[in-house]
């Protein structure tokens, strides 16, 4: 029916704020009313009913530029903390072409024109301050189109549920490896890659002829042979033990290495695939507290860091 259609096409809800320009057209337009009014001008009665028309397309006109939109969420696969990730947005309209869009998310992303047809993906880099799951609310499409008297917006609820790691935290492993208490084991005994370097390597590890580029170290790891676990024992900072644990996570994952986390009753196995480093970190990004390593833990013949 021609009443269910209409509805559908003025469906809310839309959000409505006047732009400055709108501000002066209305303080305009009422000045129009009033005059109009006061002396029956029929040249001020043609002007308002221009304006009131005007009104009306702009109306319109911006309705037609956000009517069928549709956006979702594109995520990265890690995501960690006070590090900037980039969050993108798939936008399309399948039936119309809309101009001067705000993505009001993550700071506001600017599109000038999204052509109709399967979309384009429009991306913002964002951190997040804290580790753990964050809620991921309402998006809102805004757009001052066609005359910029106001700003209407559409808003989507894309209920998506993000976790984010442990901000990784460099720490040198050859001062963690062996048996616990002692602090100090030999890390492998081949050179695996180089990476900047970390307080507390040792110096014979550093890259000299890189010395222009900056400081570097050589990462002597077994290469695919070794096995680590990396192994979390109850004091000191319970953020600064996470951020590390998270970067060597990320040292052995490179190096092609075996690793796993043992933290109280927990104990990940060991593997070196990439869902076995998700699966970690997610662990690591969920931890409130630390508690003492079950002793019924059997960690084969891997080398243990202990933090």
């Amino acid at each position: 029916m021609p009443s269910r259609r209409l509805f559908r096409f003025f469906k809310p809800p839309r959000g409505f704020k006047l732009t400055k320009a709108g501000r002066i057209f209305f303080a305009f337009l009422f000045a129009i009313i009033v005059v109009a009014m006061l002396t029956g001008n029929n040249l001020l009665f043609l002007i308002l009913a221009f304006m009131l028309a005007f009104m009306i397309v702009s109306g319109l006109e911006s309705e037609r530029n956000i009517r069928y939109l549709e956006i979702e969420r594109v995520l990265p696969s890690e995501i960690y903390a006070m590090t900037p990730s980039r969050i993108g947005f798939h936008l399309r309209n399948t039936r119309l072409t809309s101009d001067r869009l705000v993505i009001n998310s993550l700071g506001g992303i600017k599109v000038a024109c999204l052509p109709k047809g399967p979309g384009e993906i429009f991306t913002s880099d964002y951190a997040f301050e804290k580790r753990g799951i964050h809620k991921l609310g309402a998006v809102r499409i805004s757009t001052t189109f066609p005359y910029g008297l106001f700003e209407k917006s559409i808003s989507f609820d894309l209920a998506d549920d993000v976790v984010v790691f442990p901000e990784p935290l460099p720490v040198s492993s050859a001062t963690a490896i062996g048996r616990e208490d002692t602090g100090r084991g030999k890390g492998a005994d081949s050179i695996s890659h180089v990476r900047p370097y970390v307080p507390g390597d040792s110096g014979s590890l550093i890259v000299w002829k890189k010395l222009h580029l900056g400081l570097f170290s050589r990462v002597v790891e077994g290469g695919s042979g070794l096995k680590g676990v990396i192994v979390l024992l109850p004091g000191g900072d319970l953020e600064e033990k996470l951020s590390q644990a998270a970067f060597l996570v990320g040292e052995l994952f490179t190096i092609g290495g075996q690793f796993g986390l043992a933290v109280g009753n927990y104990f990940s196995g060991v593997a070196s695939s990439r869902l076995h480093k998700i699966e970690i970190l997610t662990h690591l990004a969920g931890l409130d507290a630390i508690g003492v390593p079950s002793p019924a833990i059997d960690y084969g013949t891997a080398k243990l860091i202990y933090l």
